[in-house]
């Protein structure tokens, strides 16, 4: 029996392919390999020296460099919104091909890094003699960055915009905090791409859409027919066009992961503590809104703490909200995502210390002292909030051709919290609470406020500014 390491070593010979593990290979598919497998193999040198030439090469205009495809991703990449797994996808696939052009090597591929396996960074990205390196990362360890909640049972449908969507649930977690946690540019959406770690991250992320698809048991992507795929899909002028086709498999893109299972366990996380700091909401109560501004001009700072705020419901207030959760407790699996009632931040802005990452916060509706004893955490989770998911948001205008807001602006930032509140079902409604859970990296926090934010509600759709 040939083993891993030797197999490997002989350029993913696709003969000889049947003897890795937990993956039925096809002969005609080449292997995305694990970086544990990849970096003991000669390919992992001929990576190596296709970095260190992009890298070394200056002009930008030059998809044979590294800055060209930051600009890439920079330009047009979707967060938060439609085709973010595929935009990626087709992303890796050009990003490989141009790697193989670069190494002289048609069987080069992008390893992907699985943290959930491994949750620190693989040292070779720790060497500061290595084309792997970059400086200012702020963690290598993004344990707490992961959760199974992409791949329950309940999760079958693909697209966002539907109740159990796979795209949102994995961009929110683990994408966004992975991000955050490593920090440095990986907690930029614009320059994220300079960091060697996006790109085994992102193969990651795609294995795991791979994965979550060939589970099968009620998962389901649209169609190629389907109006979802008919949407603005850009690469830029400078990087071919590719049919949406693909997108539904990446087995249409000639490749195949060497372990194609999803994930099934993590490590038993310590129940979230309780916030450090209670807030309770102003009574300066916009018309027709469940919620209140912090006050005039008063901000929100978040900084190493947790902090909860408690949002006081008037009678006709729990009127609005138990009518609400009655409409969504009648909803079917594959009917639209009701996003009724939004937990809204307005000008968010990053501090200085909050723009080099290593950090991000959950955001959960009425979080007890005890989540993760009688039903987990996720139960209550909103969201996630950090550099990236800020950053994101400000990049968001340059994909429609319009130049990018400063950080000065801020910009706003919306949690859907309907569905949230219908699971947790609550008996008594008088007031709703909001809370910031602070999650860092393997470091200690940094103390200093990271994250501000000049008005927090909680409102109805009927209100929301958009």
């Amino acid at each position: 029996m040939i083993s891993r390491r030797r197999f490997l070593q002989s350029s993913l010979t696709l003969a000889l392919v049947p003897l890795l593990p937990r993956v039925a290979f096809s002969a005609t598919l080449k292997v995305r390999p694990s970086w544990s497998t990849f970096c003991t193999t000669p390919m992992f040198q001929v990576y190596l020296n296709a970095i260190s030439r992009m890298k070394a090469n200056t002009n930008a205009a030059d998809p044979s460099s590294w800055t060209y495809w930051v600009n890439v991703h920079k330009n047009f990449c979707p967060h938060r919104v439609a085709y973010f797994l595929a935009w990626h996808r087709g992303l890796l696939f050009r990003f490989e091909a141009q790697l193989r052009k670069v190494a002289g090597n048609p069987n080069l591929m992008i390893p992907y890094w699985d943290y959930y396996t491994t949750p620190v960074m693989p040292i070779e990205f720790t060497d500061t003699t290595s084309p792997l390196y970059i400086v200012n990362r702020q963690s290598t360890d993004v344990t707490n960055a992961l959760s199974l909640d992409p791949f329950a049972g309940t999760v079958v449908n693909f697209q966002r915009g539907l109740t159990n969507a796979f795209e949102t649930t994995v961009e929110t977690l683990p994408h966004n905090p992975v991000h955050n946690l490593i920090g440095g540019a990986m907690s930029n959406v614009t320059i994220s791409p300079k960091d060697p770690i996006f790109w085994v991250h992102h193969g990651n992320i795609d294995r795991l859409w791979a994965a979550w698809c060939n589970a099968g048991a009620g998962r389901t992507m649209p169609v190629r027919t389907d109006p979802y795929w008919s949407g603005s899909f850009n690469y830029g002028p400078a990087v071919a066009a590719m049919a949406r086709s693909w997108a539904i498999s990446e087995t249409a893109l000639g490749y195949q992961y060497e372990d194609g299972t999803m994930p099934t366990a993590l490590p038993a996380p310590p129940p979230p503590p309780p916030p450090a700091v209670t807030l309770q909401a102003l009574s300066s109560t916009p018309q027709g809104a469940l919620a209140v501004s912090l006050g005039g001009g008063q901000q929100l700072a978040l900084d190493e703490r947790s902090v909860s705020i408690v949002v006081p419901l008037s009678e006709a207030d729990r009127n609005q909200v138990r009518s609400l959760l009655l409409k969504q407790a009648a909803t079917k699996v594959r009917a639209p995502a009701d996003n009724s009632l939004r937990v809204v931040l307005d000008s968010v802005r990053l501090t200085e210390l909050g723009k080099q990452g290593g950090y991000f916060y959950k955001i959960y509706i009425n979080l007890p002292a005890k989540a993760g004893m009688s039903q987990p955490e996720t139960t209550y989770l909103l969201g996630t909030l950090g550099p990236f998911e800020i950053t994101g948001m400000l990049n968001h205008p340059v994909m429609k051709g319009m130049s990018m807001p400063t950080m000065a602006d801020g910009v706003q930032i919306a949690f859907p919290a309907t569905d949230a509140l219908a699971r947790i079902a609550p008996a008594n409604l008088d007031k709703l609470t909001i809370s910031f859970v602070r999650v860092d990296g393997g470091k200690p926090a940094r103390k200093g406020a990271v994250i501000t934010v000049k008005e927090f509600r909680v409102e109805t759709s009927g209100t929301m500014s958009h």
